[in-house]
């Protein structure tokens, strides 16, 4: 009666244990299909040009180069990159094994030819791999390297060590189990590609006698798999394995003779001649599976027994003795992985159930494994999937690197969320109270590999056989690439003439991680109020303070609209990957601006295409637009205007008579009002006897008539007017033209603007209230004011005001020696006494010296001392603004001594610093006329000594290189003046 009720207490466990089994049905054909497609993305190595995986590419490609071998392809074992060939060739045997005897599931659901495309793809590895026929590789990749990095396969930087069993450091398991796998696989092909066949069975041969004829643990040789794969079942049955599946290949009763013979020595249970029935099959373990092969082609009682015994344990029990089951009604062997052991199991229960010595018995195993089954597809407590991408709630952030798409070598991201969907893969599963979170740092729980598909596959391929199902026909849906690259930026600093910005180039690529080989970006500018102050292109500076790009100055992009860019480029010394927080992303700080003494008015960085939406705080910008390998990858650029074409052109006035040397002054007129390109050219039928300049000015020259024409750049229209000269002839006429920049005016003595040639005008520059007068520029390059020029030429003159910010008189500057240097954010006032050899500043909103502006700029040349000093007026907005002033205060103490002694001496030197190799001596004494110009380095040698005249034009010997240089400049009997001299 005890008997009786323990039976019946067992069957209701049994059945509470399968309660979920029946609660719905599922698409298995739809699951083989998802399953076949995980081994795809696995790959390692060249990909087929069949690939399907959207998010996979070409990756390790050198393996095996370190020991001289092609080592590429396989499988990665799980959610890392390492190739460990042991589980690799379980995995491998176990696929075929289902390809074997549940053919017809493969069949009927279109996926056997992804079947044989994953075993060829993996068995050509292990013939890469069978170096020598006593010479296996078993592994590439370091366990502790690969698995300290979280990114994705196509672009790991590590390296790749080959590990390899031979004759001295042998491996029987895994030479053994390598060739079990290629024996299986080689009955896959036997049909259709018997040579195929042939050579893997070939070396499944020579491999299995490696195996037996050398005898030792792989582990022991390979110690770096010791730590993720031992052998802790030892050697006897991976032998064992190995024969029958050999045995199954040719049909060579010696293999069986050989498989029965060694499994005497499969373990047993402890103190026991029973053999083991409690654990289950797996990549280390084999003798269940063993144990199941033997029974079903030997049909003999102690096979039978065996397995009988262990599915019993898996089952309703063995002895009183029966697995753990969750309340759920999963059968649970162990916390890591739990999903793999039931559903292994459950591939042996189907595999052998119609095999079993009573139809009962089959039942129960059949029943088992279709419970095991619908259990991870769905039928649990949680009601969820645990198969990514299949049924209900499935595992979305499983435990794998190239699945995640992570750039920030951080498991837990950024990116939170797994970007791709890794379709077909079983995670390890539930705890042992059902309790599952889907969490991608749980490797135990929610790890995928290799070996957890394997039987799995070959056991959805039974039930499709028994219940159908249908593969789903749009499969796999092409995934879309989203925030693959991204700019961020920022202001990096912004003035009355400037806009600096810190831009930050970001590679995120994870379809597939790839590593470019040119990243450029385009920062684009409205230089409208700069050419309405009188400015053009060519007036801006771009600059860097990185070495690692280099960039273009301003480029048109719609010129008619006055929009520019700079192109700036990321030397190819740059590597920008998804590798980690640093190497996915790098900055370059750019910097465009206007002259310094540029009116505020011509900078408005408002209408600036790459400013909006630009501030002090680093974030994602879209108005810089990103091209990766010339290809425009991220951004917007600006929209082109509305393109209206000129319909024609007319010219005023029509005609026109002139005596020699006389001007005429022709404009034409383009139509329509509104066309985008007014630009015209201009000629002249007769240029021996008037001439046309590009801005339509006529000169005649000779006697005679001349058809001046003037043509559209866009559309060709021309029109024309015709210039008779008479033989009258008057002095030549010059125009001279004047602009400024700041707020000030211009006035010219005489006045008028054309003069005859051979006039002296004297030009006066006045600036507005708050302005200083700094330089003239144009057709006069001096400082002077009044400045006088001789017409003999059309001349254009721009005079230069500078807005007087502060005069630089602090109410207690601190007083400093020389050499020094500010670094810093802040408004400060120093007063130096010494002299001052020459000044820098960069990233500076104002740096003033006697009330002389000399913000971001490097001088030599210093303005008079004011009470015998110079006081400083430092205002610096970032911890990176920065002011120097070198010399020596003994120096300077000697120097203002011999001045004393020798009388004021008073002049310059201009241009200062030089760039043509030439310079002016200005002396304030004009009754100094010859001077002796002595030039010496920073050394104390004399490079250079000859005699000049004041006030001329002074050439310097162009063998004398770029640098700083003293001057001395003497009359016969005293030194007139003394200063430093920079030479570009």
């Amino acid at each position: 009666m005890k008997t009786k009720c323990s039976i019946l207490a067992t069957a209701i466990l049994l059945m509470v244990s399968l309660k979920f089994t029946h609660a719905q049905t599922f698409n298995y054909a739809e699951a083989l299909q998802k399953s076949m497609f995980f081994y795809e993305c696995q790959r390692s190595g060249q990909l087929p040009s069949d690939n399907r995986v959207t998010w996979r590419a070409n990756s390790a490609l050198n393996d095996g180069s370190d020991v001289g071998k092609n080592l590429t392809g396989g499988w990665y074992d799980a959610g890392d990159h390492v190739k460990f060939n042991f589980p690799m060739a379980f995995s491998a045997t176990m696929l075929a094994w289902g390809g074997i005897d549940f053919a017809a599931g493969y069949n009927t659901s279109g996926q056997m030819k992804y079947l044989k495309s994953n075993l060829r793809f993996v068995n050509d590895y292990f013939i890469r791999c069978h170096t020598a026929p006593n010479e296996l590789y078993g592994q590439v990749g370091n366990g502790g390297t690969d698995h300290a990095w979280w990114g994705s396969a196509e672009v790991m930087a590590m390296s790749r060590p080959a590990y390899k069993i031979d004759q001295t450091h042998p491996g029987s398991d895994l030479a053994a189990e390598t060739a079990a796998a290629m024996a299986a696989a080689s009955m896959v092909f036997k049909t259709d590609d018997p040579t195929y066949s042939a050579t893997l069975l070939t070396h499944a041969i020579q491999l299995y006698n490696f195996a037996d004829n050398y005898r030792g643990k792989y582990s022991s040789s390979i110690t770096d798999a010791a730590g993720y794969y031992q052998s802790f079942s030892g050697y006897n049955d991976e032998l064992v394995w190995g024969a029958i599946w050999l045995y199954r290949a040719t049909g060579d009763a010696a293999w069986l003779t050989k498989a029965e013979s060694y499994y005497a020595n499969l373990s047993s249970e402890p103190q026991s001649t029973i053999k083991s029935y409690k654990w289950g099959i797996a990549w280390d373990d084999k003798s269940f599976g063993c144990y199941a092969l033997l029974a079903k082609l030997t049909g003999k009682s102690q096979y039978k027994e065996d397995i009988e015994r262990h599915l019993d344990y898996w089952t309703d029990g063995y002895n009183g003795q029966r697995i753990t089951y969750t309340p759920g009604g999963l059968a649970f062997l162990d916390v890591w992985g739990a999903l793999r052991y039931a559903v292994n199991t459950s591939f042996l229960a189907a595999y052998y159930k119609d095999a079993a010595t009573t139809t009962a018995k089959g039942t129960k195993y059949y029943n088992f494994a279709k419970a095991q089954m619908n259990y991870a597809l769905g039928s649990n407590p949680n009601n969820r999937s645990y198969v990514c991408g299949f049924g209900n709630n499935p595992p979305v952030n499983p435990h794998h690197r190239t699945a995640h798409g992570c750039w920030t070598n951080n498991q837990n991201g950024p990116p939170a969320v797994t970007r791709h969907i890794l379709y077909g893969a079983l995670v390890g599963g539930p705890g042992n109270n059902d309790a599952y979170t889907d969490d991608r740092s749980n490797y135990v729980n929610n790890e995928v590999a290799c070996d957890y598909n394997a039987a799995f596959s070959g056991l959805l391929s039974k039930f499709v056989e028994d219940y159908g199902g249908t593969p789903l026909a749009n499969f796999p849906v092409a995934e879309t690439p989203t925030g693959e690259y991204l700019i961020e930026a920022k202001l990096n600093g912004s003035g009355s003439t400037y806009t600096e910005w810190s831009v930050w180039v970001n590679n995120h690529t994870a379809w597939p991680a790839r590593v470019a080989s040119k990243h450029t970006f385009r920062l684009f500018i409205d230089i409208s109020e700069g050419v309405t102050a009188g400015y053009t292109p060519a007036s801006y500076v771009v600059s860097s303070n990185n070495a690692d790009v280099t960039f273009t100055q301003l480029q048109p992009w719609d010129s008619a609209r006055r929009i520019y860019y700079t192109e700036v480029t990321f030397n190819s010394s740059i590597k920008i990957w998804p590798g980690g927080q640093g190497e996915s992303r790098k900055e370059s700080q750019i910097r465009i601006r206007l002259p310094y003494e540029a009116n505020a008015s011509a900078w408005n960085p408002a209408n600036d295409w790459s400013s909006q939406g630009v501030d002090g705080t680093l974030k994602e910008v879209s108005n810089i637009p990103l091209y990766v390998d010339n290809t425009l990858v991220y951004g917007n650029t600006p929209t082109p205007g509305v393109v209206v074409p000129a319909t024609g052109v007319s010219v005023s006035p029509a005609t026109g008579s002139l005596n020699i040397n006389n001007t005429l002054q022709l404009a034409a007129t383009v139509a329509p009002a509104n066309a985008t390109n007014k630009s015209v050219s201009w000629s002249s039928s007769a240029p021996a006897i008037a001439t046309v300049s590009s801005t339509g000015l006529v000169t005649a020259l000779a006697q005679g008539t001349a058809v001046i024409t003037a043509t559209t750049a866009d559309g060709g229209f021309t029109a024309s007017s015709n210039i008779t000269v008479t033989n009258v002839v008057v002095p030549k006429q010059y125009t001279v033209t004047t602009a400024v920049t700041g707020s000030g005016s211009v006035t010219l003595n005489p006045a008028g603007g054309i003069y005859a040639e051979g006039t002296q005008v004297t030009m006066t520059a006045t600036p507005s209230g708050g302005y200083k007068f700094s330089n003239w520029s144009g057709a006069v390059s001096d400082t002077i004011n009044p400045a006088t020029i001789m017409v003999n030429a059309n001349k254009s003159v721009t005079a230069n005001f500078t807005q007087v910010i502060n005069q630089g008189n602090c109410d207690n500057p601190s007083p400093v020696t020389l050499p020094f240097q500010k670094e810093g954010a802040g408004e400060y006032c120093f007063v130096i006494s010494g002299n001052i050899s020459f000044i820098n500043s960069w990233n500076l909103s104002l740096l003033e010296i006697n009330g002389v502006n000399y913000t971001n700029t490097w001088s030599n040349s210093m303005p008079a001392r004011v009470n015998g000093n110079y006081y400083v007026h430092y205002v610096g907005q970032y911890g990176w603004s920065h002011f120097e002033a070198n010399g020596t205060e003994s120096g300077a103490r000697r120097a203002l001594t011999n001045n004393t002694a020798e009388g004021k001496l008073s002049g310059s030197i201009y241009p200062n610093p030089v760039t043509q190799h030439s310079f002016t001596i200005r002396l304030s004494n004009t009754a100094v006329t010859d001077v002796i110009v002595t030039i010496t380095d920073m050394s104390g040698k004399v490079v250079m000594r000859k005699g000049a005249k004041a006030n001329q034009l002074f050439t310097i010997d162009s063998s004398i290189p770029a640098g700083i240089y003293h001057v001395d400049v003497s009359s016969k009997n005293k030194k007139v003046m003394s200063t430093k001299l920079m030479i570009q």
